[in-house]
């Protein structure tokens, strides 16, 4: 009997090892299905909670980890998988992320030919900037006045100036970093603020960034409105330009194209991007909608506070291709 008894307790922690490990492949976690025309936050983190308790991605080894699952047919959009621990939002969330990279309406040379709907496109290759996200592991910060001093590549109206103004009191132990960004990536009415997604060359390790080249995008092959942030960045993060076949200058972001105010103006009559998710320009970052681009922030907010450091890792997948579908039964969101 003592032995059955010690056989029992020797085979529970593998059994539960066992399932542990199943249930946090990545893999495990991509949704049947990803809505496209409107947001799918609520249905997707319920399907997502049915399937799980927690991630167990926080607080490993003084790191916390998001997942982004990205299809390997560019199509389609991808899934973003975070765990917030406490406050009145805790839980696990899902929504859809898009990182295709940029497409064109005509062939260029070593773009591949797909499909968005039953429109043909073409994509830009992964090792070409503005190219489809790299897989692999980087590093997650908010683009926060607090922390940044943030430039504009466009011109922005006063309220977004004076929203991403340095504050007049900043803690001076905190170093300051530097990011130019789009005025369309803060939506009117909305606290998110873009992410930005730097590479982690030392977490490549398992992951489908292992072995990928990276090296230093050369001065010359910058674009001129980078060309002249190049100075501020590299005094902020000399790494900055090292990234996945020389690419840089990553961020997660959101666009205005939900807003109220653009889906009602004529000049964007029959814009795609109004019914199809699939259809916004990710020009190399990855994209969110505004409502989800908000809990991720909080996510990030939440771990650096407990001393942690925040990745994102991404995964090209194919049992994401051919999506979306019909929505199965899911509980609802407490």
């Amino acid at each position: 009997m003592n032995k059955l008894i010690l056989a029992c307790l020797l085979l529970l922690p593998a059994s539960a090892g066992a399932a542990d490990k199943e249930a946090f492949r990545p893999e495990s976690l991509a949704p049947s299905y990803i809505p496209v025309d409107r947001p799918g936050l609520e249905e997707l983190s319920a399907l997502l909670r049915g399937k799980v308790k927690s991630l167990g991605l926080n607080g490993r080894g003084k790191t916390s980890r998001a997942l982004l699952l990205l299809p390997r047919d560019r199509a389609g959009a991808g899934a973003l998988t975070f765990e917030i621990e406490g406050g009145e939002r805790a839980g696990l969330y899902q929504c859809e992320a898009l990182g295709r990279g940029l497409t064109a309406p005509e062939p260029r040379p070593r773009w591949v030919e797909g499909l968005i709907g039953s429109a043909t496109v073409y994509y830009a290759p992964k090792d070409m900037s503005g190219g489809a996200t790299v897989p692999g592991v980087y590093d997650l910060r908010n683009i926060s006045p607090e922390r940044y001093d943030i430039a504009f590549l466009n011109k922005p109206d006063e309220e977004l100036l004076a929203k991403t103004a340095r504050p007049a009191k900043t803690p001076k132990k905190v170093k300051r970093l530097y990011s130019a960004v789009w005025s369309h990536w803060y939506p009117s009415g909305s606290p998110a603020v873009p992410v930005d997604m730097t590479w982690a060359e030392d977490a490549q390790a398992g992951s489908q960034g292992e072995g990928v080249p990276v090296f230093e995008m050369p001065a010359s092959l910058l674009k001129p409105e980078e060309a002249t942030a190049r100075a501020r960045q590299l005094a902020a993060n000399p790494k900055y330009y090292k990234g996945p076949y020389g690419r840089h200058g990553f961020a997660v972001h959101t666009d205005r194209w939900e807003e109220p105010a653009r889906l009602a103006d004529p000049k964007y009559e029959g814009r795609p991007e109004k019914t199809d998710f699939r259809w916004r320009d990710t020009s190399g970052c990855v994209k969110l909608r505004p409502g989800c681009l908000e809990l991720l922030n909080e996510f990030i907010r939440e771990q650096e506070g407990k001393k942690r450091r925040v990745l994102l890792e991404v995964y090209e997948t194919p049992l994401l291709d051919g999506l979306p579908g019909e929505p199965p039964a899911a509980p609802a969101l407490k």
